[in-house]
């Protein structure tokens, strides 16, 4: 492909399913004999209750979903009633499970809209970008901070489709028409959960079958695995890990829960896609071994959210690299990555810093790969086509390299995870001082370990 030789770093972060549990600011607990729950305990008091709640809960969706199935390939169904039935069922979802955007998300498709129709001498490249910014800003200083930090993610979604569009057809003389774009941007199956969809695949489900037989096994199985890791997010960890472990090892705890978190977010819309009529190839949406087994973060990041990911590298790191070189298009798909889910110094710290540790990891592995003519860059060589000398298969220091950089990787997800754990403030959105505070706790460790990377590559390159 052609862009294997232009690695793109940087992650996404969405708003996640909470977890409530009595957490002490200086990781050191006084609980005095106190004993793990049974078995029994945690299924009738965490496990039983979050699966039902949990189900109970996005029934509607699934309904709507099913309904919007149905319109997909029915002779009935003309391509304008199709469009509408999906506006209408998004913005139905969108009512019930987060009204308070409703008239937001309305607004922003309306002028997005508009702009389409903007003569092209007027509208430059960045003019694309103002009605998603102008409505983000206006939704964090107007909206409460439990509300916004309840709808950011729908709104970042949306704005991500309008942004696609007008970029995709800015020069094009084929705009879209009303109907179409309204079902795009309002499609009941991705306006809550996401994931981003490009208008062409959003067309395309009407048009061609892309399922298999098969598609309700797939759909079982994710289905399946959403809930697995919601129970494992929400009960297994915190029952496993006690609040009276080593700090590092709580870190990891609050971490991975997060982690699980979002693969539960991820494997339901994908559920969602399948039971749509979305083809399985779109229904990828994260990866979870290449994250809690990375070899590089370069992986995480990539397989954090994939569609975010082909979002940031079409429309934002390939146009900025032009311009910026390489560390300047890497850190303008961080920032744009942060613009999208508010203004919150929070998200804005972890992402950039994940950006500026992916960039040094990735020039760091490559010149090491090249001096020593070893399988050890971030990103593994193709099968059957590596011109390395020595590789995994032959050299067992190749081998204990990679995954010293793997644990590497391990060490600063629990550092970088730990921001989003599940104290009150989850409600509202973390503040600069509850990050620093929480990278105080552990030292700065890893910013410090990143700064001594660095310092390694500088002298060798």
């Amino acid at each position: 492909m052609d862009d294997v030789e232009v690695p793109v770093f940087y992650d996404d972060e969405s708003d996640f399913v909470g977890h409530e549990y009595l957490q002490d600011t200086e990781y050191e607990y006084e609980y005095e004999d106190v004993e793990r729950e049974t078995l029994s305990e945690l299924y009738h008091y965490c496990l039983e209750p979050t699966i039902y709640d949990t189900m109970s809960y996005i029934l509607p969706l699934f309904i709507s979903t099913i309904i919007f199935r149905l319109s997909v390939h029915s002779q009935y169904v003309s391509h304008k009633a199709f469009h509408l039935l999906s506006m209408l069922t998004g913005i139905y979802n969108v009512y019930y499970y987060v009204g308070e955007c409703l008239y937001v998300l309305l607004i922003l498709c309306t002028i997005s809209y508009i702009t389409l129709h903007i003569p092209k001498k007027y509208y430059k490249n960045i003019y694309v970008f103002l009605p998603s910014l102008l409505i983000i800003a206006y939704c964090e200083f107007s909206m409460s901070s439990v509300v916004w930090h309840k709808v950011r993610s729908v709104i970042m979604t949306m704005a991500m489709k309008t942004i696609s569009i007008a970029i995709d057809k800015i020069d094009a003389h084929n705009l879209p028409n009303i109907y179409s774009y309204m079902g795009y941007t309002f499609c009941g199956v991705t306006c809550l959960f996401g994931p981003w969809l490009s208008f062409k695949d959003y067309i395309s489900v009407r048009y061609t079958n892309n399922q298999d037989k098969w598609w309700i096994f797939y759909t079982i199985q994710y289905w399946i695995l959403s809930f697995l890791f919601l129970t494992i997010s929400n009960c297994w960890i915190q029952w496993m890990i006690t609040d009276t472990s080593w700090k590092w090892l709580l870190a990891y705890r609050d971490a991975l829960s997060f982690r699980m978190s979002h693969y539960f977010i991820s494997y339901i819309a994908s559920t969602l896609l399948l039971l749509g009529g979305f083809p399985f190839a779109s229904s990828t949406i994260v990866k979870p071994l290449k994250i809690e087994f990375p070899r590089s973060l370069v992986h995480v990041v990539v397989c954090w959210n994939i569609p975010m990911h082909f979002w940031l590298k079409t429309y934002i790191f390939r146009p900025s690299i032009k311009y910026l070189g390489k560390f300047g298009a890497v850190t303008m798909t961080y920032l744009t990555s942060a613009l999208l889910h508010g203004l919150n110094f929070q998200l804005a710290a972890v992402l950039l810093s994940l950006g500026f540790y992916t960039y040094v990891e990735f020039q760091l592995r490559l010149l090491l790969a090249t001096i020593f003519d070893a399988c050890i860059a971030s990103k593994q060589c193709t099968k059957n086509k590596c011109t390395h000398t020595y590789k995994s298969q032959n050299s067992w220091w190749v081998l204990l390299t990679n995954i010293m950089f793997s644990g590497l990787s391990i060490f600063h997800l629990a550092y970088l995870g730990l921001m989003f754990d599940t104290s009150e403030l989850q409600e509202t959105g973390y503040s600069y001082v509850h990050t620093i505070e929480k990278w105080s706790q552990l030292g700065f460790a890893s910013h410090w370990v990143v700064f001594a990377t660095y310092c390694v590559y500088f002298l060798i390159r």
